[in-house]
Parts: C-alpha cells; structure tokens; sequence
C-alpha cells in the first residue's frame, strides 16, 4: 500500500484557474505547488521535483513548450508527467505540445473534474513505470546472488575434494586417527549434498552472469578476484572435479 501524497505543480498565469485546479486537487488529497511563469515552473520543478506537472502553454517569461522541451532535455526531468493546459483547441497546437514532449493535453475552458482524470490517471501509469524498476532491481539483485552463490560453491567444492581424496588415501592403525577420518568423510558427505541442492536450486533460475543492481561489476569480476585472492593465499593443491553449475 502507497501511503505517500504525490506533489503537484500547477503552472498557469491565470490567478483563477491556479486557485481552481489547487482547492479541486487538495481536496482529493494531493499536495499543490503554484507557479504563475515559465522561470518559476523551472525553479519549482528543480528544487521541489513535484510528481505531476500540470503547465500552460501561454506562459510569460517562458512559454509552456519551451519550458517543457528543457524539462525534457534534462536527464532528471525526462519521465516527469507533464499535463499540457492550451486555449489553442487545434490539432496542430496539440500535435506541437506532444511534440515538445507533453504526455497529455486538456484544452481550455476544462472543467475541473476532467483534469483531475487526466491527473489521476498520469501519476497511475507513473506508480507502474516505478513499481516495474523496483522488480527488475529487486530481479537483478536476486541473480546476482545466485551467481555469486555459483562462484562460491566452485570453489567449496574444489576444496572438498582436496579433503575426501587426502581422507580416502590416509592409511593409519590408529583408534582415532581413523575415527578422524570417519568423522572427516561423513561431513565431507553433507557438505556435497548441501551444494548439490545449492546446485539444483541455482539451476532452477536459469540464471546468467548479470551486474550487481546499481553497479557495474559483473559475476564474472567477482569470480575472478575470488580466484587470484585464493591463489595469493596458496592451496592451489586440487584434484580433478565437476564444476558446480557447469
């Protein structure tokens, strides 16, 4: 559940209308920003980041298209709603807003209800657009772990194998030498079968070598450092094994 109150920046040199749009838009719940020109609606849209911005088109200063083409040219501001306000009814004027990069249009006089739909229904599609980021980092972080989980089990594994070879091979008498070894193969046992399982679940995922979310350092990377960071503390002494996840 989204408990946060979306902000919105009602652009438009018209007292009237900017008194109307924020009494209909606080009494269903938004927070309004005014702004009566276009360097206003630029500051406003810089130091508040409002979620919605509803701009007029005929602005002093700036007009609303140039104030939504630098809007849209800035990387911060790219996938800001933008709800267009004209007195211009013609295709052409609309076709000159969307162009500039409005994602709606509303044209004058409008009734207040109509702008609130459009309002409501920009900053839907907005929630979507976040919503499906949040899953595809929550997605990439997921595939990182298992791929890091891939790297290590490799490596558990090889290890392992150094230990039950060494354990099978001792030749010994003694009452708890062999008991060691016992005790040594036994575990060595549960450890294959915890990476086994580590290996069917991994597997499960399908998983391919993907940068850390909000990184640019790949699997591959991690494995790589795991590698030399081993063969600087020496036990490169391996037998021959299957790689887990190969």
């Amino acid at each position: 559940m989204n408990d946060r109150i979306d902000r919105i920046l009602v652009a438009d040199d018209d007292d009237m209308i900017r008194e109307v749009l924020k009494i209909k838009l606080e009494k269903s719940g938004y927070t309004v920003l005014l702004a009566e020109d276009g360097l206003t609606t630029l500051a406003g849209v810089e130091t508040e980041f409002p979620d919605l911005l509803i701009l007029d088109v005929k602005m002093p200063d700036l007009d609303g298209l140039e104030v939504c083409r630098r809007l849209r040219s800035a990387e911060i501001t790219q996938a800001l709603p933008i709800l267009m306000l004209t007195a211009y009814g013609g295709v052409e004027h609309v076709l000159a807003g969307l162009d500039a990069g409005a994602d709606d249009y509303v044209v004058k006089p409008f009734h207040p209800e109509e702008v609130l739909m459009r309002v409501r229904s920009l900053l839907r599609m907005k929630q979507i657009e976040r919503d499906l980021r949040e899953k595809e980092v929550r997605l990439a972080r997921v595939e990182a772990v298992g791929q890091l989980l891939v790297t290590l089990a490799h490596h558990i594994n090889n290890s392992l194998a150094v230990l039950m070879g060494r354990a099978q091979a001792t030749k010994t008498e003694d009452v708890y030498a062999l008991k060691l070894k016992e005790v040594c193969m036994r575990q060595s046992e549960r450890i294959t079968v915890v990476l086994k399982s580590l290996e069917e679940q991994v597997g499960r995922l399908q998983l391919e070598a993907v940068p850390y979310a909000g990184s640019d350092l790949k699997m591959l990377d991690v494995e790589m450092e795991i590698t030399k960071r081993l063969e600087n503390a020496g036990g490169n002494e391996t037998i021959q094994t299957q790689k887990i996840g190969s």
